[in-house]
């Protein structure tokens, strides 16, 4: 993870440091590998009756072992750069508004993606350290391990005797049970589960997805995680949101929205494997396009379905969301 002391040495040179080791080259296959030049703006607004003093975080693209990510420009200027202790990286801007004024911020980022794919007949992976399972397995406010019919469910689908498979299996009886509809909330796997005539079936979009997939995998011993960030549906893209009309638009903000979130697990000797069973509807285990971009991770705070974490303001309204997404093959 993150040491501190080296990330605000690199970030002085706005250069965001390597998350972790990752995958190891056992049974793994790079593809295709993407250079984006990432524009962003960002609308805020002082809908308060008095001047406000604001500290707006701006989130970063992550350094991964499939992700090497740049800061280019960001107007304002930061003020400093924040890291969370899941290892997220935000850039903290100081702003000043008069009642009613509006403000845009605007951001540019380099972001090399490669995508990947693993090998299940090399490896079927080996059971983490009891350090890694503490940490990643524990049951938290969106991902309730103690809720027995989860349990029970993820035992009867997913349960083998080794972890790869148990991914596989797990993915596989999830994809099968996506009832899809957009969330502006977040439901949790205890609410996003739900009994039909049908079967149990998950009722949401990525996010709940994403939580219901980890909640089975913590409970069987599966360290998980979420990541969150963008799923483009080709290299060049121009994405927006307006945040005063999205509770109108349903399921209609999918035609210029794509803030995404999935599932990674961690797997010896892998390290953290994507798991993204909305990217073609298919279980997707270790099969990672580059067509992602990962602006942070869930392991103990919650972001959701990345609506507002591209940019959190303390006291001003969030209006709009622009990004135009510049990606070359090579």
């Amino acid at each position: 993870m993150f040491r501190k002391v080296c990330l605000l040495i690199l970030l002085l040179v706005l250069v965001i440091p390597r998350l972790e080791v990752g995958i190891s080259e056992a049974g793994l296959k790079e593809s295709s590998k993407v250079t984006y030049t990432i524009r962003g703006r960002f609308l805020l607004v002082n809908n308060n009756n008095v001047s406000v003093n604001d500290y707006v975080y701006i989130s970063l693209p992550q350094n991964t072992t499939f992700q090497r990510s740049f800061v280019m420009n960001i107007e304002p200027k930061p003020i400093r750069f924040q890291v969370d202790e899941d290892g997220n990286v935000f850039a903290v801007t100081y702003i000043v508004a008069k009642p009613g004024e509006k403000i845009w911020i605007n951001v540019t980022y380099r972001v090399t993606v490669t995508g990947y794919s693993i090998d299940p007949s090399a490896s079927r992976g080996v059971w983490p350290n009891f350090n890694i399972l503490k940490r990643y397995t524990r049951s938290t406010r969106y991902w309730d391990i103690y809720n027995t019919t989860i349990v029970k469910l993820a035992y009867d689908a997913a349960y083998s005797d080794t972890p790869l498979k148990t991914v596989q299996r797990l993915a596989s009886w999830v994809v099968s049970r996506v009832n899809y509809q957009v969330n502006l909330g977040r439901s949790g796997s205890d609410h996003a589960l739900i009994y039909t005539p049908r079967g149990y079936r998950i009722q949401g979009d990525c996010v709940e997805v994403a939580d219901v997939f980890i909640t089975m995998a913590r409970s069987l011993g599966i360290p998980a995680r979420g990541a969150y960030g963008f799923l483009l549906t080709s290299y060049k893209e121009h994405m927006w949101l307006n945040m005063s009309t999205v509770a109108e638009e349903g399921d209609a903000i999918l035609n210029h929205w794509g803030g995404h979130m999935w599932p990674e697990v961690y797997v010896e000797p892998y390290g953290w494997i994507d798991v993204d069973m909305l990217d073609g509807m298919t279980t997707n285990v270790g099969l990672f396009s580059a067509r992602h971009v990962i602006f942070g991770f869930e392991e103990t705070k919650y972001y959701g379905a990345t609506l507002t974490s591209s940019c959190i303001p303390s006291y001003m309204s969030l209006e709009y969301i622009d990004y135009v997404f510049d990606g070359e093959l090579g």
